[in-house]
């Protein structure tokens, strides 16, 4: 068997609940459904909980799909993740401004935030303001000059053991961490109208929000506005 790459696989865990989706990319038909209410006294995961999860459903996809899972989008629910807001200025001398500009914002505050990052991951990395000769533009303006740039900007980040710890039990069952979302950041972005879950985080893990730095690995397409950053943060 091979992977499915018309398929999108879909993990949600938190602390009462462990959840997998597996839904067709073009049209969000759901193939596979299963979840587990955990009993747990606790606000941290307990990755056993993960691991049998796990061994009880995901030969049951294989065998339905006819396929083998490879990677599964992580749609984590924790008090876990740590935010990090940073602004950070930049003079553009009357210049049109560019997407160069943005990118070395981003890495200016990151190397500002260094000692903060440490043994953290960011998840997400979203722009919330853009500052433009003190005139605030919720997203970015094309076509203008200016003479300072400032960014808003947030990290979202989650210690580096918790993902270690997800990979070493995914990689029992030979499948690998494609990317972790947010689960609050998700239900964040979208309005009260968007019913799915899974959808919503299918469209920010695709770079629906224009704001966000999106990563992607070298052989696929930024769907986003910024393009090629997924290096940007390793």
């Amino acid at each position: 068997m091979k992977s499915d790459a018309n398929l999108n696989f879909f993990l949600f865990i938190s602390f009462d609940k462990i959840e997998i989706v597996v839904k067709k990319k073009s049209s969000f038909e759901e193939i596979y459904k299963n979840k587990i209410l955990l009993q747990n006294n606790s606000d941290t995961l307990r990755f056993e909980y993960l691991d049998k999860f796990l061994s009880e459903n995901v030969f049951k996809i294989e065998k339905k799909i006819k396929k083998f899972i490879q990677g599964v989008y992580l749609v984590f629910d924790s008090k876990d993740y740590i935010p990090i807001e940073i602004s950070i200025k930049k003079k553009n001398h009357g210049n049109l401004i560019e997407k160069k500009d943005l990118v070395y914002c981003l890495k200016d505050a990151k190397e500002q935030c260094k000692k903060t990052l440490e043994n953290k991951k960011i998840i997400h990395t979203v722009i919330e303001n853009y500052r433009i000769d003190q005139i605030d533009y919720s997203f970015f303006p094309k076509d203008i000059k200016c003479d300072t740039i400032c960014l808003d900007i947030r990290f979202i980040c989650i210690p580096k053991n918790i993902i270690i710890n997800f990979e070493q039990i995914l990689k029992k069952y030979q499948i690998t961490l494609d990317q972790i979302a947010s689960a609050e950041y998700v239900r964040q972005f979208f309005s009260q109208n968007e019913h799915n879950f899974f959808d919503m985080a299918g469209k920010i893990i695709d770079g629906c929000n224009e704001n966000e730095v999106v990563f992607v690995n070298k052989s696929k397409k930024n769907r986003g506005f910024f393009e090629r950053f997924f290096d940007l943060f390793s």
